[in-house]
């Protein structure tokens, strides 16, 4: 920090108000990893105040569970603290959050974080997952300019089940049926726009009506889509009010008028791919947890665990 912007803190600081130089004072005579959670916790009910039932601002503190303060709303008569409705609810070890999810952006593997924070493989999958749920959700609602869009695949995998539904394929052998198969691959859109702004979803089917219903809404009218050669995509422009450049692979066209092409998009599969070789294969039924966890760490600027803890605290949808 310059001179010049430590001058201004402490101009600030004569503005602060009694509960605020109290909570101040607090933060650094506390020492203890827990407690500074806590208190990094409590302040996103201190800065908005609302119930997590009926998100009433009208509430009262109602004692202490755990060392966590607890709330009690005026309008519905709920109690509630400030892990209540996200996905940090019910989780311990709290002082060891912001390590896991430094980790976490490190890519490591299960039994490896395990072992480095001291916590069980139960305990370190069911932070993983959680602290997953909402970067499953939090991709581009809307997208413009120009929009590339393609599909890619990743292999069926009931990895970490006890009971599978089909025979196991060895590691690095061939799938049951040639091509593309249902039952052997995972078909995953995305769609990306100039800016970075990227949407993805798992599909069931790459056919006209699969796809459409994922980019239905999304791209702005008179956007220009490009794509591939694949056929569905001539009807999915028109339906959407598109301007479309498809690019003919085959034949050698990968660009249009110098701009047109949906080389950024595959770049982005590219890097997927490789990150996804960390977890030597991802079980099928958490793979959109795996998407969103790439999405968020390829486009959100200077990523860390301080924001991956901050979206943690957002209330989730009921």
């Amino acid at each position: 920090m310059t001179p010049a912007k430590f001058n201004h803190l402490l101009q600030d600081l004569d503005h602060l108000t009694e509960e605020q130089v109290q909570r101040l004072i607090l933060h650094f005579q506390t020492t203890d990893p827990e407690q500074k959670m806590i208190a990094a916790l409590e302040q996103r009910i201190i800065d908005k105040p609302e119930c997590p039932h009926c998100h009433s601002g009208v509430i009262k503190r109602n004692g202490k569970k755990d060392n966590i303060q607890r709330y009690l709303c005026k309008n519905c008569l709920k109690t509630f603290s400030a892990t209540t409705g996200t996905p940090l609810a019910r989780l311990r070890h709290k002082a060891k959050w912001l390590d896991y999810m430094e980790g976490m952006l490190g890519s490591k593997v299960l039994r490896q974080a395990a072992t480095d924070y001291n916590i069980s493989l139960g305990t370190s999958f069911r932070w993983r997952h959680r602290f997953l749920q909402l970067p499953a959700e939090m991709k581009a609602k809307w997208l413009e300019g120009i929009v590339e869009a393609d599909e890619t695949f990743f292999a069926y995998s009931e990895k970490g089940s006890k009971k599978l539904n089909r025979k196991p394929h060895k590691r690095g052998k061939h799938m049951g049926k040639q091509g593309r198969s249902k039952e052997d691959w995972i078909p995953v859109l995305t769609v990306r726009d100039r800016g970075k702004h990227t949407f993805d979803s798992i599909l069931d089917s790459t056919s006209i009506k699969g796809i459409n219903e994922q980019i239905a809404g999304k791209i702005e009218e008179d956007s220009v889509l490009c794509s591939d050669g694949y056929k569905s995509y001539i009807q999915i422009a028109k339906k959407n009010g598109l301007i479309h450049k498809r690019l003919n692979l085959s034949a050698g066209i990968r660009v249009i008028d110098k701009v047109f092409h949906i080389q950024n998009v595959n770049a982005y599969h590219s890097r997927l791919k490789n990150w996804m070789n960390n977890f030597h294969g991802v079980a099928t039924k958490y793979l959109d947890h795996y998407l969103g966890w790439f999405r968020l760490m390829d486009t959100t600027e200077n990523f860390n665990e301080n924001k991956l803890l901050l979206i943690q605290q957002h209330l989730r949808a009921t």
